[in-house]
């Protein structure tokens, strides 16, 4: 990806790609490449109250007005009105969102960023050849940005410039709107029946009412420039050049093979607390135990920035209980059975990136604590006698419940937790050589154990593993490629066998479809009510992060010849030159038929990842 650029050709097109910038909190702007809205969770100020969480709409858009001309773009009952996507010229995303129109002999270049580390957003404009009167129309709410919601009351009183805005529900939270060369005009009134797309298309609430308490005003004459604040605590203008020259620096200095998807690694690394996090997902999604230990390779260990890795690893640590790291770090769930061993897996891949035995050191209880855990038997999940880790159900990355009840339970003995648990094993083993701990735990005795049991899985009749043993599972799912790229779990020919079965049945050009669509269970489309997707979510839909253990396989099944690295490249292509759903990132999931659309997220930290971990892998 070298930036995105392009001029809609309809209101359609344009609404079909979507934008997001985040803060470094959890809070974000975002819209569609006409600017318009098409989620509930759109806005150009959605604020983090409580880092990285308790995430508030406040300014849902602000609309443009020269000499009569409008150039938003609204979805109401019946029409798009009005129609400003006819005078946008092109929309561009490098570092920032920018959007150029052409209004008679005047060109109108708008810019969107966030102050990092900070609740503002700044909208910034530069006109060439401007004539007349220039008014910019702020839509407001005060809800959670999860779903749409009635309008609450709205108050303002004045600030220099422009305006406080508060809810009557929520007098706390406050909306400060603010320019420098705009002057602010008072003229209270509510818009109705505003329509998200999106949220129809997914059967969530998709109406809602927006609240104008006013307008900027400018009078054009030639050449100008002006910017207009949204900010949850900054009562006056911030010098937005300077503000908005230091965030293109701070975004340009971020460094990986793939400059677009390092900047999109950088909108899930969040503050929480003294410490940091990285978020799941854009829009909706927290901070979760296991997609951050999985995404933490590729996000910040391939961009270079072990400091932030040693933050967020110390958050998770933190939150450990009893071996068991949160499933979701925000809730203080713990019911997953797989996080603690991303969490050794992240922990083994900072040690070869960084070579830091003083880090490693005050982890090592750590880990000691997740040996223990998975070495016995335990509530939810535990050891065998056999080494092997049983859980129950619904406790792996395919959870997805409907009416209460897994879609695919998988209880038993999981072949990608089994794997997952001998790898911990042996990254442990070599952790604590490198820090000299002398006192052997057994991990390499624990590690033989579970190596002889794990060829249990192996099923002769479909020539790959059973997706869970205890009771045997033969459905062909992508789980098992985590144990084709650990060198010597199991032999080569079973490896290589594996690997065919799931490149013939499950890759696709995004990733690995979650089930073979000769089971009767298969879901290719990923599309509906929550019902409908949640059904379809691991019974067929393709997952982008899946990517990143297919490469592993590749290269550890056929080796890292030119030919095989150059093949694993081409495999990788489609996923980084494509600009379907968000601009400069990747979804969180497509459709397992063709053609593969993206649904879900439409930027997945495990997605950007796992692409940027495999992509630097073969280079």
């Amino acid at each position: 990806m070298a930036g995105f650029s392009f001029r809609p050709q309809s209101y359609e097109e344009g609404a079909s790609r979507e934008w997001l910038l985040a803060n470094g909190l959890g809070g974000y702007a975002a819209a569609t490449a006409v600017g318009s809205n098409t989620r509930a969770y759109h806005g150009l100020l959605v604020a983090a109250r409580q880092p990285p969480a308790d995430r508030w709409l406040l300014l849902s858009s602000l609309d443009e007005e020269i000499e009569g001309t409008l150039l938003a773009n609204h979805q109401y009952p019946g029409a798009i009105y009005p129609q400003g996507f006819k005078y946008l010229q092109e929309f561009r995303q490098d570092l920032i969102p920018r959007f150029c129109y052409q209004v008679g002999s005047a060109r109108i270049e708008k810019t969107v960023f966030m102050i990092h580390n900070e609740n503002t957003t700044v909208i910034s404009f530069k006109i060439k050849n401007g004539q007349g009167t220039m008014r910019l129309l702020p839509l407001v709410h005060s809800r959670s940005f999860h779903a749409a919601s009635p309008l609450p009351q709205m108050s303002q009183e004045p600030l220099g410039a422009g305006t406080i805005l508060r809810s009557g529900l929520h007098p706390d939270i406050c909306l400060n709107l603010l320019s420098d060369g705009a002057a602010y005009v008072p003229q209270e009134m509510i818009y109705y029946n505003f329509e998200y797309e999106e949220e129809r298309r997914r059967g969530l609430a998709w109406k809602e009412d927006l609240f104008s308490p006013g307008h900027f005003e400018v009078e054009l004459s030639g050449d100008d420039a002006f910017a207009i604040a949204a900010s949850t605590w900054r009562t006056a203008m911030p010098n937005w050049r300077a503000e908005q020259k230091k965030e293109r620096e701070r975004l340009e200095n971020l460094t990986a093979p793939l400059p677009d998807l390092a900047r999109a690694a950088d909108a899930f690394l969040v503050k929480r607390g003294q410490c940091k996090s990285l978020i799941a997902g854009y829009h909706w999604f927290d901070d979760w135990g296991r997609d951050a230990m999985i995404s933490l390779p590729g996000l910040l260990l391939c961009t270079g920035r072990f400091l932030d890795a040693r933050l967020v690893l110390k958050s998770f640590a933190a939150a450990m209980k009893n071996g068991v790291l949160p499933n979701d770090l925000g809730a203080g769930s713990y019911n997953t059975v797989d996080a603690s061993l991303w969490f050794v897996r992240a922990v083994g891949s900072y040690f070869e990136y960084s070579k830091d035995r003083q880090f490693v050191g005050q982890l090592w209880q750590r880990l000691l604590e997740v040996f223990r855990r998975y070495s016995r038997p335990g509530e939810d999940f535990g050891g065998a006698e056999d080494g092997l880790i049983i859980s129950g159900p619904a406790l792996t990355w395919m959870d997805a419940r409907l009416d209460g009840r897994p879609v695919s339970p998988r209880a038993g003995k999981c072949c990608e937790i089994n794997a997952l648990w001998y790898s911990a094993l042996k990254d442990m083993q070599k952790l604590g050589e490198a820090i000299d701990m002398s006192t052997d735990p057994g991990f390499a005795e624990m590690a033989k154990m579970v190596k002889q049991s794990y060829q249990r899985f192996w099923n002769s009749e479909t020539g790959c593993l059973f997706d869970v043993i205890d009771h045997e599972d033969a459905s062909i799912r992508p789980n098992q490629i985590l144990a084709a790229g650990i060198p010597d779990l199991l032999p080569l020919v079973m490896r290589e066998s594996i690997l065919d079965v799931v490149t013939r049945e499950l890759l696709t050009p995004f990733g690995l479809r979650t089930l073979s669509p000769r089971d009767p269970r298969y879901a290719g489309r990923y599309v509906g009510d929550a019902r409908r997707r949640d059904g379809a979510y691991h019974q067929g839909t393709v997952w982008p992060w899946l990517m990143g253990p297919y490469i592993d396989a590749l290269l550890c099944v056929k080796g890292r010849s030119e030919p095989i690295l150059g093949e694993a490249r081409e495999l990788l292509r489609p996923l980084i030159t494509m600009h379907a759903g968000g601009v400069n990132t990747l979804p969180e999931v497509f459709d397992g038929d063709c053609p593969q659309r993206p649904g879900g997220c439409i930027s997945q930290a495990w997605s950007v990842a796992e692409v940027l971990r495999a992509w630097d892998n073969v280079q």
